[in-house]
């Protein structure tokens, strides 16, 4: 049910057709709609459902796993001199990890996936324990992708998280652990789709997106684009400094 509304999200932003934002006389977006029910009906109809329950299982994880890795990536930055250090640093983690987990789950009987497993959680360990200490804090909530807030202010409002990176990290390798355990099948199409989605947000998201082109803000004001998906019902009258008050 939610589909059409996050397809309506990702057009406005132009990382889809604009076809899936337009709103027919009654308010509903019925082409996301239709478009969304026969995709759903195409693939329940030739999917089987013991590897269509896996895929969405799988794909839940990975989704988790991403939210971990961003929290990292917005509360902590990379070296100055080290630009996209974080990044790599924890990417190299979620290798790690995917890798030991995958071990232990289907090579662990033997003396040599004992051995390559010691040698993943030395590697894993070691890559978080980096990220620890030599990626400082960001002053601001999303370092140097924030949008709220100038930049070396550090806003006292945000929440904050508890054990970061220990904590996100152990979670990315939990998510790992429980994705190999799944159908191998079902993970193939999940990463066939994902495959694909890559590629569409590289031929076409990235060419037409509103964030890439324009930027979020425009002249340290937030733009049109972000009053209408983050604050859909705050009135086009409203001022700059109550929208600055209400995003951030």
């Amino acid at each position: 049910m939610a589909q059409p509304r996050l397809m309506y999200a990702l057009a406005k932003d132009g990382l889809v057709p604009k076809f899936f934002a337009k709103i027919d006389a009654s308010g509903n977006l019925m082409n996301g709609t239709v478009i969304s029910g026969l995709l759903m009906v195409f693939i329940a109809s030739f999917v089987p459902f013991n590897k269509l329950d896996d895929m969405i299982s799988a794909g839940i994880l990975i989704c988790f796993s991403l939210t971990n890795a961003s929290l990292v990536l917005m509360r902590l930055s990379s070296p100055t001199d080290k630009p996209y250090f974080l990044e790599k640093q924890i990417g190299l983690f979620g290798i790690f990890s995917f890798l030991l987990a995958y071990i232990i789950v289907h090579c662990a009987a033997s003396a040599f996936g004992k051995g390559l497993a010691i040698v993943l959680c030395l590697f894993m360990t070691l890559t978080c324990l980096s990220i620890k200490y030599t990626c400082p804090e960001s002053m601001n909530f999303g370092g140097q992708y924030s949008s709220f807030g100038p930049a070396g202010h550090r806003e006292p409002a945000f929440f904050r998280a508890p054990f970061v990176p220990l904590l996100p990290c152990t979670a990315i390798f939990l998510n790992s652990y429980l994705l190999v355990q799944l159908e191998r099948g079902a993970i193939l199409i999940l990463f066939l789709y994902f495959l694909a989605a890559i590629l569409f947000y590289f031929m076409y998201g990235a060419k037409h997106s509103s964030g890439n082109n324009y930027g979020w803000k425009i002249d340290g004001k937030y733009s049109q684009l972000v009053r209408e998906i983050s604050l859909p019902y705050v009135p086009k009258s409203t001022s700059e400094d109550t929208v600055q008050t209400l995003v951030c």
